[in-house]
Parts: structure tokens; C-alpha cells; sequence
């Protein structure tokens, strides 16, 4: 018997029928640390904020004094305009929060892409990380 991702037939079903899909999240998990981004929903020409954080998974933790950031941020179908291409990460309860302000120019689903640049450490040897970024930004009219 064939499964499918209830995500997966919500995307389908919304994409069907018309309907705007509701925000999600895309989430990630590597041995030292976890990822996990929002996918917002606005008006198009309405700012759209994207929270992406990164959390330390057991037995690390996020390095307070390291810069955290998003480098490279663009949005391939030029259809977002972004504020900064470079965003700064703040370390909030041990978890470095980013948040991306984007501009939807057109309706539909736009990818902004960019590259993590963070640091754990486990209490003995840091460890400078980079790890893809990725959001879908979708705009309604």
C-alpha cells in the first residue's frame, strides 16, 4: 500500500483546488545541530519575515561569541526583493534566531535561498559550520 506525506497532499490538493497553502516549515536535523524555517505568506508588495533558527542538539551547544549569519541571500526567480543579502543571527535561550525580510513582487511561491554560517561547540573544540538556507516566500494578491 502506497503512503504519502499528509504535507505532501496538502500541497496537492491546495495546488488543485486554487488555494493559498498555509505557511509551513522546513525542518532539518544533522548530528550537531537542528534547522528549522518558516515559510511565511503575505500580500504581494507586503514585507514577509522569514524566522529561521538553529538549534544544538545534545551534548553541544551554539557558540555565544561566534557571528551567525545568512550570507548570500537571493532569490533565484528575482520575483522577492530582500532587504540585506547578509543577515545577522541573534543567540536567544541557546538558539541563534534569524529573521530574512522579504518582498513578494509577484503572486505565487518564490524560493529564497542563501548559506548558514554559524558555530556549535561541545565544551572542548568549537566547530564553525555551514549548512543551506532555504525558504519559500508565497505571495497571495
Amino acid at each position: 500500500m502506497l503512503r504519502f506525506s499528509p504535507a505532501i497532499v496538502a500541497v496537492v490538493v491546495a495546488a488543485t483546488l486554487g488555494a493559498a497553502v498555509p505557511p509551513t516549515r522546513a525542518d532539518y536535523v544533522a548530528s550537531e545541530f537542528a534547522v528549522s524555517v518558516e515559510n511565511p505568506t503575505v500580500k504581494r508588495g507586503s514585507t514577509a519575515v522569514i524566522v529561521a533558527t538553529i538549534s544544538a542538539r545534545d551534548g553541544f551547544r551554539i557558540s555565544d561569541a561566534y557571528r551567525h549569519r545568512i550570507v548570500n541571500l537571493s532569490s533565484p526567480d528575482g520575483d522577492v526583493e530582500l532587504a540585506r543579502t547578509v543577515v545577522r543571527g541573534s543567540v536567544t535561550d541557546g538558539r541563534v534566531v534569524f529573521r530574512v525580510e522579504a518582498v513578494p513582487k509577484t503572486a505565487g511561491s518564490h524560493l529564497v535561498i542563501g548559506v548558514f554560517r554559524f558555530s556549535v561547540n561541545n565544551g572542548e573544540r568549537l566547530d564553525i559550520k555551514a549548512a543551506p538556507f532555504e525558504s519559500t516566500v508565497t505571495a497571495t494578491d
